[in-house]
């Protein structure tokens, strides 16, 4: 019963924080997106125009550097009824099937998909024979301490045996999931308090330049984590992705010490 309720807390962990993970990415992205357009001279916005009207330039990255915004649809009663009547119109059933499959359920979608495969992938590591890169004919025995058991490794084999002591008799292989350490460094996402320093460049709408700080990781996905720093500009949120055990590189978006808005490019190190 302990094992399933550590199991399901898990999977609804990953779920709370994946969700939790990915409006933090958007919303660090969208962010940095903005500040990035904001920096474009008005002579390259003008050309990005000028090369969007000769069908030259997507109308995404048209909307994106030139800020276009979006016209706003008020409410008639004609359309309200045709909407709710007329179910041969083609562009009605395209926005009812855009309501029901919006990006915020298929990103929920997702991240579900995502916790249950990690689920999977998790329980398969851990339930794996611990290998050994030893001499296959070397026979040993290591007594735990205050316990009848002890870990034994025959002759000829890769693998580790749980031995009773008092009986002779194997008990079981040694399983990945034996290890404390080894089960906590595979899981695939999970809370966490991890403290790291950082450097690297930003820009805001008052200053650029190079700056350094530390934070804490506060969120693993995969190879993904969400963390909270502070530098000598100011406070972020920022998305890291690993790239060794000890290093990752760093998008963060945050607020100046003198309330600008900032977004800049870190590398990340960890304790």
């Amino acid at each position: 019963m302990n094992e399933i309720l550590k199991n399901c807390l898990m999977i609804l962990g990953g779920i709370i924080g994946g969700t939790l993970f990915v409006f933090i990415k958007n919303k660090i992205f969208n962010t940095a997106k903005k500040e990035v357009v904001k920096i474009i001279p008005e002579a390259d916005k003008a050309k990005v125009k000028e090369l969007y009207e000769k069908g030259l330039v997507p109308e995404k990255l048209y909307k994106e550097v030139c800020e276009t915004p979006e016209p706003k649809e008020g409410f008639s009663t004609k359309k309200f009824l045709s909407g709710m009547l007329n179910i041969g119109s083609s562009v009605g059933w395209a926005k009812d099937i855009a309501s029901i499959f919006n990006l915020r359920k298929l990103i929920i979608i997702g991240v579900i998909i995502g916790v249950i495969f990690g689920y999977g992938y998790y329980k398969g590591k851990i339930n794996k024979p611990v290998k050994l890169l030893i001499d296959e004919a070397v026979e040993f025995t290591i007594p735990v301490p205050n316990s009848s058991l002890a870990l034994y490794h025959p002759k000829h084999s890769t693998t580790l045996q749980w031995i009773n002591l008092e009986t002779g008799k194997i008990i079981g292989t040694v399983k990945v999931k034996d290890i404390p350490e080894l089960k906590k460094l595979l899981k695939p996402y999970k809370f966490q308090l991890k403290p790291f320093v950082t450097a690297g460049g930003s820009l805001g709408e008052n200053k650029a330049g190079f700056e350094a700080g530390a934070g804490i990781d506060f969120f693993k996905w995969f190879k993904l984590n969400a963390n909270a720093f502070v530098t000598n500009l100011g406070g972020y949120l920022g998305v890291g992705y690993n790239i060794t055990d000890n290093f990752d590189v760093m998008v963060g978006a945050g607020k100046g010490w003198k309330g600008d808005n900032r977004v800049g490019l870190f590398g990340k190190w960890k304790f």
